[in-house]
């Protein structure tokens, strides 16, 4: 259920060392995985090193792959992908000026008629998202078509829609009259306009970063205007007062090694794969863009980072580079200015002067249960990059450092007063260790490194962090294997924090959310006294008392799940009617929607929205229908003759009357031989999930009306009371 993607290093990118006290240790030259594997040999100098003419940059390259260049390429080829469900949350970035958080997106116009923004961690930092709203228009790109709502009227309009051709997971900015999209895409996700498609296409296996500008003037007529294509895996994006920083982490293409047909030819192999080394460009390493105009034909192509903004680590951290580029929201879509380190990137945090991309490493070489792998996952480490977003100017490298752990996610690192607050796991983020613990590292800019000024740890031993939220001078740390430890953390004095207050509940929470005057929501799951995951759940705690955090209340929904564990972006609280959103889905139930919350006395359930169509009159079955058995997520009915069974929204299939009892039993389901005796038929039904209702997507507020998006479209509701008002269909 985790969409985190943790980057699997074919190549060793070296990791952090750090002393007893956490402080960057000396280096000493990395070697490679394989025979003679020494973990303790691994280490990462965090300060960077600029380069100063192309020519240097182009002989790091060959330098390094020089060294590593074997008969089957460099160290395996190129990188490959890990879907995980290590990591818990959402991803977002904290505030540099005390962490002013945005109740549900910021309320945008006054708190009468006014409507919310994104849910993003800092006021002023814009994320992208799938949906935006000015309070007049609705924008959203669901399944990669772009939709224009008019909402100014009495009723709603759906003015226009644009089929985006290229990548996936879109998300975007809007600016006025213009939309910034950002996409991922690989071989077959290229813009399909393309005269030269088969020229720009990545080599199989590699991403490419997608970003295009939409001109929206005219809503029945919204047009691409300008599409940039980007050599990498594209991060993630911040806007800041109309200047767009995004990353992108790059591995290098077109490097056409040979393989060997058997071991004899290994030998031949090597020195042709030294030559392709030895003969590689510039254009190789470093990622390339290519611009295109509304027509599909280029306009400018060349290095996204000119050779004078890159950087690398006095320590060998791998072939891919870390690009950081910026582009003007209120002009014309442009390749913008790059800078670039020779590193990998994965977790990207923004406050509103710096920026922040660290990266967890993955050794996949050695066996998982060598006692080398093991103590490098004992010892794992993440490396830290800070740049410089101030103005409008391209990101400026300011440091890098390094601490012992793993990060959960965005909401891991926090920015508050110059320094960088940072939330980890001990060891690596696929071991599970007895005597691991949490603790919060407090790093300052000192000389081009991130050094550690400050600690606190002891938290969660044999557990791992599921949720962090910073704000102002403290912190909450959630941590979970079978109660849910909320951990209150004093940051008031940077270099000696302490944990103030600790509270213990069944299940976790994967999301935390300040509501304001000492009040904390959580959102993740139920648990009961072994750590089994029993639903959705949400709690309100008061933590006005830093020193006793205690459980106001609760609600929960069994057997269900919400998005807002993993990503935050579908979290709503709007402050002006003490009200949360959430979308939950329930395979067990057959629920798909969202249940609306109000704070304002406890926590309570207020009622559902779904985006149910009604597929027309008449009852479902005439056969009896046992009710424990919907229960049991099915419909198990008996028939008797001349009866017509089927059940709407189901897929029901008959059974021999004699062997539906023991059918039922395995279900749990409560029938005996009298209830079946004399029946005609028996059926089983199952959900058909394809008709049921969609599962929704967002949820946003303008004026006293409640929009929630899904595939299907977006639907209002009263915000009193929750009536459907409004239905636009897609």
């Amino acid at each position: 259920m985790r969409r985190t993607i943790a980057l699997a290093a074919v190549l060793v990118m070296a990791a952090a060392a750090c002393t007893s006290n956490g402080t960057t240790a000396s280096t000493t030259p990395i070697r490679l995985l394989g025979d003679g594997f020494d973990p303790t040999a691994i280490r990462f100098s965090a300060a960077l090193t600029p380069f100063d003419a192309c020519d240097a940059v182009l002989a790091h390259f060959k330098a390094e792959a020089l060294e590593r260049v074997g008969p089957y390429g460099l160290d395996g080829g190129r990188p490959f992908y890990f879907f995980d469900d290590v990591a818990r949350g959402g991803v977002a970035e904290g505030d540099s000026a005390g962490t002013t958080v945005a109740a549900g997106g910021p309320v945008v116009g006054g708190t009468d008629g006014g409507f919310s923004g994104t849910n993003t961690q800092v006021v002023g930092v814009d994320e992208p998202d799938i949906v935006k709203t000015d309070g007049a228009r609705i924008l959203s790109i669901v399944d990669g078509k772009l939709r224009y709502v008019d909402v100014s009227g009495d009723e709603p309009v759906l003015l226009g829609e644009l089929q985006l051709e290229s990548g996936w997971n879109h998300r975007f900015f809007v600016d006025g009259d213009r939309a910034f999209v950002f996409s991922q895409g690989d071989i077959y996700a290229i813009p399909l306009f393309a005269e030269d498609a088969a020229r720009i296409s990545p080599p199989y296996g590699l991403l490419v970063s997608v970003i295009q500008e939409i001109d929206l003037s005219d809503p029945e007529d919204m047009e691409i205007v300008r599409t940039l294509r980007v050599d990498g895996s594209y991060l993630s994006a911040r806007s800041i007062d109309g200047t767009v920083r995004f990353v992108v982490s790059s591995y290098p293409s077109d490097l056409p090694f040979v393989y060997p047909s058997n071991e004899a030819a290994e030998d031949i192999a090597l020195e042709a794969n030294r030559r392709i080394i030895e003969q590689s460009t510039l254009e190789t390493w470093v990622p390339s863009f290519t611009l295109y105009d509304g027509d599909g034909d280029e306009i400018d192509a060349g290095l996204l980072v000119d050779c004078d903004r890159m950087h690398r680590p006095a320590e060998f951290a791998g072939f891919d580079t870390l690009s950081v580029t910026t582009v003007d929201l209120d002009g014309a879509l442009t390749a913008g200015n790059g800078t670039g380190v020779i590193a990998k990137g994965e977790t990207v945090y923004a406050s509103t002067s710096s920026l922040y991309v660290a990266t967890n490493v993955w050794i996949p070489e050695e066996p998982t249960d060598s006692p080398e792998f093991r103590e490098f996952s004992e010892r794992y480490e993440t490396a830290i990059h800070k740049f410089d977003i101030t103005g409008d100017t391209p990101a400026e490298y300011r440091a890098s450092g390094s601490i012992a752990g793993h990060l959960l996610n965005q909401f891991s690192m926090d920015e508050h007063e110059g320094n960088l607050r940072v939330a980890v796991t001990e060891g690596a983020p696929w071991s599970f260790e007895e005597d691991s613990e949490s603790r919060i590292v407090v790093l300052a800019e000192r000389d081009g490194g991130l050094v550690e000024i400050g600690s606190v740890g002891d938290m969660g031993k044999g557990e791992r962090i599921y949720s962090v939220r910073f704000i102002g001078e403290a912190a909450y740390v959630v941590t979970f294997r079978q109660v849910d430890p909320l951990y209150v953390v004093n940051l008031s004095d940077p270099t000696a924090p302490r944990v103030s207050g600790e509270l213990k509940i069944p299940g976790y929470s994967a999301y935390l959310h300040p509501l304001g005057d000492g009040m904390l929501l959580g959102v993740g799951q139920d648990a009961d006294s072994q750590g089994r995951t029993t639903g959705a759940k949400a709690t309100l705690f008061d933590v006005s008392n830093p020193d006793d955090p205690r459980e106001v209340s609760s609600w929960s929904l069994a057997d269900a799940y919400t998005d807002v564990e993993w990503e935050h972006l579908a979290f709503l609280y709007w402050a002006p009617a003490d009200m949360v959103v959430l979308p939950i889905q329930s395979w067990q139930t057959g629920f798909f929607g969202a249940v609306v919350l109000k704070t304002d006395d406890g926590l309570r359930e207020y009622g559902r929205i779904t985006h149910h169509r009604e597929e027309g009159d008449g009852p479902e079955t005439e056969c009896e229908v046992l009710d424990s058995s919907k229960e049991a997520g099915i419909v198990f009915q008996i028939c008797d003759e001349g009866e017509d069974g089927g059940y709407t929204g189901y897929v029901c299939e008959p059974v021999p009357a004699d062997e539906a009892a023991a059918i039922a039993r395995d279900w749990g389901i409560d029938v005996s031989d009298a209830d079946l005796e004399g029946a005609d038929h028996v059926e089983i039904c199952w959900p058909n999930y394809e008709d049921q209702d969609p599962q929704i997507l967002r949820s946003l507020v303008i004026g006293d009306t409640l929009w929630t998006l899904s595939w299907r479209g977006l639907q209002a509701n009263a915000i009193d009371g929750l009536e459907v008002l409004h239905e636009i269909d897609f």
